[in-house]
């Protein structure tokens, strides 16, 4: 039930920065996610359902396309390695990636929800999110999350190749998902885990078409009664950088972890853009962010860290296409569009401005998650039409 309308006494905010004090929050951030009021397609439906949406972040594609995108990335990148292995089309797991990306957005965002509501009723920003505000009782919110996340485990269980391989390649993001919202209490790089989180999809959407990023033992299968020992597939053309990393029985495939780094380095960067605005309340509530460690959204290192972040992201789009043997086209399209649409980004936003650190991390994730799409697109067509031919 949508308790909006009922006024509790409430404990006093934190104040934020004098521009915050000054100039009212920017309207898509307290009226999307924030308020009692709905807007666009929001608004014509049933009213408690509102909150709901609110709580999921549904209002707006941004918070389910970022946890999407990684696992289309990872599908890409297996159809390129011609490492698909499931009986349906790659375009069947795309469908199914989507289903469990949106049950696991809702879970996701409403345990952090759960988690952060005694701070978030503290901070101006977040103090009339679903649960500070009365609109969705903590048990309703637990149980919401815990409903989509049996729907997100449902996926795993009926839809990917092997579930016993999906549960397994699913629990380290699901325990650094559960740990998320409490990051910012302990460290001041609570940006990491959720790269590390939004970038696993990278690896699900490898499993989904049953490609193993990671292999702790090699492939054993009998044949005339002998064991022959066999390694997953790997490009067959001359590579710059070796196809796959040994760390002792560990096996990692090399394009599969550059492309996860360089995901999660993408994650950091708009994130702490993102973290920018709560930078003065961070501070108040003894709660960190890369822009707390950087010393905040005026001190120039904080930019500085940002552009050395998108060095090490623009590197790691290259040794991806290195390592998996990728021809122009993909470095034409995925490291330089993804480089310089983040650079844009880093250089446009002004870090003290919310009105500006919104609209680029509404707006920004399309044009670097279009580049890698498109440039891993491009290249996996091209060899499945030479396979073809062939």
């Amino acid at each position: 039930m949508d308790n909006t309308g009922a006024t509790t006494a409430r404990p006093r905010q934190v104040s934020g920065s004098k521009s915050d004090r000054d100039t009212p929050a920017a309207p898509s951030v307290s009226t999307q996610y924030s308020s009692g009021r709905a807007t666009g397609w929001v608004s014509h439906l049933p009213p408690s359902w509102v909150p709901y949406v609110q709580l999921a972040r549904l209002s707006l594609p941004a918070a389910l396309m970022l946890i999407y995108l990684p696992t289309l990335f990872g599908v890409l990148l297996a159809a390129v390695l011609d490492e698909v292995h499931h009986p349906s089309s790659p375009w069947y797991a795309c469908l199914l990636l989507l289903v469990a990306s949106f049950f696991f957005s809702n879970a996701a965002h409403a345990w952090d929800d759960l988690a952060d509501a005694p701070i978030d009723i503290l901070i101006p920003r977040t103090a009339r999110r679903p649960i500070p505000r009365g609109a969705v009782s903590r048990p309703a919110a637990l149980a919401f999350a815990f409903a989509n996340a049996l729907g997100a485990a449902a996926t795993l269980r009926w839809g990917f190749p092997d579930p016993a391989v999906a549960f397994r390649y699913a629990l380290p993001n699901i325990l650094a998902t559960v740990y998320y919202p409490f990051a910012k209490r302990h460290t001041n790089l609570p940006q990491l885990v959720l790269g590390f989180c939004l970038a696993w999809g990278v690896v699900m959407g490898a499993v989904a078409v049953g490609c193993e990023p990671f292999s702790l033992t090699p492939t054993t299968t009998t044949n005339d009664d002998e064991n022959i020992t066999t390694s997953p597939s790997f490009p067959t053309t001359t590579t710059l950088i070796p196809p796959t990393l040994p760390l002792g029985p560990l096996t990692i495939q090399t394009p599969f972890l550059s492309l996860f780094t360089a995901c999660a380095l993408w994650s950091i960067i708009y994130d702490t853009i993102y973290a920018a605005e709560d930078y003065d309340a961070d501070c108040a509530l003894g709660l960190g962010s890369m822009v707390v460690l950087c010393g905040g959204p005026r001190a120039p290192a904080t930019k500085r860290m940002l552009y050395a972040l998108l060095a090490c992201l623009g590197g790691c789009l290259v040794a991806c296409g290195l390592s998996a043997g990728m021809a122009w086209r993909y470095y034409a399209v995925a490291p330089v569009g993804a480089t310089v649409s983040l650079g844009s980004m880093i250089r446009g936003v002004d870090l003290k401005d919310a009105r500006s650190t919104w609209w680029w991390f509404r707006y920004g994730y399309w044009f670097v998650g279009g580049s890698v799409v498109g440039g891993l697109g491009v290249e996996g067509m091209v060899r499945w039409l030479g396979r073809y031919r062939e």
